[in-house]
């Protein structure tokens, strides 16, 4: 009997651990962060150009500084949300009603922002994982997203 406790006490400290690392981990792999080797509004632009470049759309731009300085927060650093869309990718899954739940993180996002320390970093959803994660006709479309936002980073990430 106390071999049987002493397997369950061990089972249920390796769910709890498991279950602890998960929590604390996932965050982080679930966001991407890249600092860019350009200034911020060159970044933004050079992103905007570089999706427009492969046939994205860019419907908006958040100026998220200038809204919450309008608000009364004037001490924002600079901070900006890019919408991105592949008319393509967008259409490949929202064409099947099964699919249109993952309308919630559409379009795709990336925010760019200015730290306290003048580093101009690129965060954005880790469409790789996401992809793997939703598996079928999403994880097929979404790889291919998670390919072009790469190589639309690689003309600003900091090496």
């Amino acid at each position: 009997m106390k071999t049987f406790n002493a397997v369950l006490l061990g089972l249920a400290t390796g769910v709890v651990l498991t279950a602890a690392a998960t929590w604390v981990v996932m965050p982080k792999l679930m966001i991407t962060t890249h600092e860019s080797r350009l200034g911020f509004d060159e970044t933004v632009a050079t992103l905007q150009t570089a999706a427009t470049g492969k046939q994205w759309l860019v419907p908006k731009v958040y100026d998220m500084q200038a809204s919450l300085k309008k608000e009364g927060y004037t001490d924002m650093s600079k901070l900006s949300i890019l919408s991105l869309c592949q008319p393509h990718y967008a259409y490949n899954i929202l064409k099947s009603d099964s699919d249109k739940f993952v309308t919630a993180v559409m379009p795709c996002r990336m925010g760019v922002y200015e730290t306290a320390d003048g580093k101009v970093m690129i965060s954005g959803m880790n469409m790789g994982l996401m992809s793997k994660m939703f598996g079928g006709n999403i994880a097929k479309v979404m790889g291919g997203v998670a390919d072009e936002e790469a190589q639309m980073l690689s003309q600003v990430v900091k090496q």
